[in-house]
């Protein structure tokens, strides 16, 4: 990150923008401290503390929302935050949308209220699942290298062409699904499937997040941010090694 040569990210990093301002601010974990960083000049402030281990991180209606061992936690934008419930542990995945946190624990998705945590069961077994993102309207659930369009309701699904086998990273925006497949960054129709390649050279990253007409994702120890338009990219800094999470309020 620029401007912080003696940190190195450990744990997880959050992408957030202020309402309304595409890009204003990140928000960070590095070691157990949360970070405010702006997207235009690398520039941060620190939050609060005690984050460290925390690996699932997630947005919707003005908060954040992270898993750190077995604990389902709301952030505000401060830094402050409420638990929620106590039942998380061994989560591999969670996204938001439509009003609801999903999270993939157990081979089972759960669906989430938001305000209070409390959950329910969508159908289906999920086995083998890796990433989940909310777009188009329905979850997209990778499981087993398939890209399936699934019902957040009823667990009914369609599965989409190709073979996401590799992929290390995935976002979404409410028209579009991103994965980084090998090295190559794709834009994803999220009802039909169809894909278009936005360049190569990201083998390796493993954390990724989108908003508006761009994707930013952590390579090499570095903060990029893409222009899904073009596929033009920039670096927002170094000193993000070790990231572990990511997600745009």
């Amino acid at each position: 990150m620029k401007g912080i040569n003696a940190l190195a990210l450990v744990a997880a990093v959050c992408l957030i923008t202020a309402s309304g301002a595409q890009g204003e601010y990140i928000y960070a974990i590095q070691g157990d401290v949360l970070y405010a960083v702006q997207t235009d000049t690398g520039e941060w402030a620190e939050l609060s503390e005690s984050w460290e281990g925390t690996e699932l991180m997630t947005s919707i209606n003005g908060s954040l929302f992270s898993i750190q061992g077995d604990v389902l936690y709301r952030l505000s934008r401060d830094g402050s935050w409420t638990e929620l419930t106590d039942t998380w542990t061994g989560s591999v995945a969670l996204t938001a949308g439509d009003e609801w946190l999903y999270a993939v624990q157990s081979d089972i998705l759960y669906r989430i209220d938001p305000d209070d945590g409390t959950w329910e069961i969508v159908p289906g077994i999920y086995n083998g699942t890796t990433h989940i993102a909310w777009s188009g309207g329905a979850l997209m659930v990778i499981q087993n290298d398939v890209l399936y369009r699934t019902n957040p309701v009823t667990g009914n699904f369609t599965e989409l062409p190709s073979s996401y086998s590799g992929t290390t990273a995935t976002a979404a925006t409410a028209t579009d699904f991103f994965a980084i497949q090998g090295d190559v960054l794709y834009k994803v129709n999220p009802r039909t499937g169809d894909y278009e390649n936005l360049g190569g050279g990201y083998e390796g990253a493993t954390e990724m997040a989108a908003y508006g007409n761009y994707v930013y994702c952590i390579w090499q120890g570095a903060l990029w941010k893409i222009d899904t338009r073009t596929g033009e990219y920039e670096s927002l800094g170094s000193g993000w090694e070790g990231t572990t999470a990511f997600c745009i309020l």
